[in-house]
């Protein structure tokens, strides 16, 4: 942590006899997506670290060891490395998320724009769990669906036996890893994971005439809905949780108005129209950063407003 006194270190080591151009490197917040590295010799390695602007914290590595970095040098390499990631999902789904950033480098900044709710009443859901042998098919297109379902279903005194009689539908990995963790094997798993993928593949499946239960977020739109119908299927779409906008903002939202995001990420629509509606007039700071989305529903809000994705 020798910045401050790193030229009287340098002046010191050559006149008890180490050679000018003896490799130096010196590292600003080593180990964090914030790292930076410079490498030189003690005779010019001062003015490289002011020219940088390095401060401390800060290492400094002297000898040839610092000639392996180039073989070594794994952490800054990462695809992610040092990018600011800003993370809208729901606070108890940021975590996994931000894990698999951190793990390719990235620096993930969580800002939640939606929070999960209960609906006013789970009069419907028990309703329709206590009838689920009446269903031929259960579709699930979230995590959030799955668990909660579980908890209604626990709640009424059932388990995952009670979904004996009606064949499961998951919209993608995710969805079906989370049933499976609860004793599910999925019917069906699209090769596409979108609605319309979802839909295309369900065409092979005969589920006209079938009564088919949709447990989903109150604000979810009416493709898989009204694709399910127009395969002749009897669509119960039942509100298993609300969507609503998160009630706090991140310090994260401060770097994002200063222009300080790299990626802002999105995993559903209403993460687009929260963000928007969270910023106001000054959506378009956005405009700065790539946007990452999941699904296609996202991209058709953000062209609304004529921004490009990644």
């Amino acid at each position: 942590m020798g910045m401050a006194n790193m030229a009287h270190i340098v002046k010191q080591l050559i006149q008890n006899g180490r050679s000018p151009s003896t490799p130096v490197a010196v590292i600003s917040q080593g180990t964090s997506p914030k790292q930076r590295t410079i490498v030189g010799a003690l005779e010019n390695i001062v003015a490289k670290a002011k020219k940088e602007n390095f401060e401390p914290p800060a290492v400094i590595v002297v000898g040839e060891v610092v000639r392996l970095r180039e073989k070594l040098r794994w952490f800054d390499n990462l695809p992610l490395f040092g990018r600011r990631v800003l993370v809208t999902r729901a606070e108890h789904q940021a975590k996994e998320l931000s894990q698999l950033l951190l793990s390719r480098g990235a620096l993930p900044l969580q800002m939640p724009v939606i929070e999960m709710n209960p609906p006013r009443s789970w009069g419907e859901l028990d309703r329709a769990i206590r009838n689920l042998k009446s269903y031929g098919w259960t579709v699930f297109t979230s995590v959030n669906a799955v668990e909660i379902l579980w908890k209604r279903l626990y709640g009424l005194g059932l388990d995952s036996r009670w979904l004996a009689h009606t064949k499961i539908g998951a919209i993608g990995p995710a969805t079906a890893a989370v049933l499976e963790a609860r004793g599910i094997h999925p019917d069906y798993v699209p090769e596409i994971y979108t609605s319309q993928g979802f839909l295309a593949g369900l065409k092979k499946k005969d589920i006209a005439d079938c009564k088919v239960l949709l447990p989903r977020t109150d604000i979810a739109d009416n493709e898989i809905s009204d694709g399910l119908a127009g395969l002749g299927a009897e669509v119960h779409q039942v509100t298993a949780y609300r969507t609503t906008a998160a009630r706090s903002a991140s310090p994260a939202k401060q770097m994002l108005l200063k222009g300080e995001i790299d990626v802002i990420t999105f995993t559903s629509a209403s993460t687009v129209h929260n963000l928007l509606a969270m910023l106001g007039q000054k959506w378009e700071v956005i405009r700065k950063a790539k946007l990452a989305c999941i699904g296609r529903r996202q991209p058709k809000f953000l062209q609304i407003r004529a921004l490009s994705l990644i």
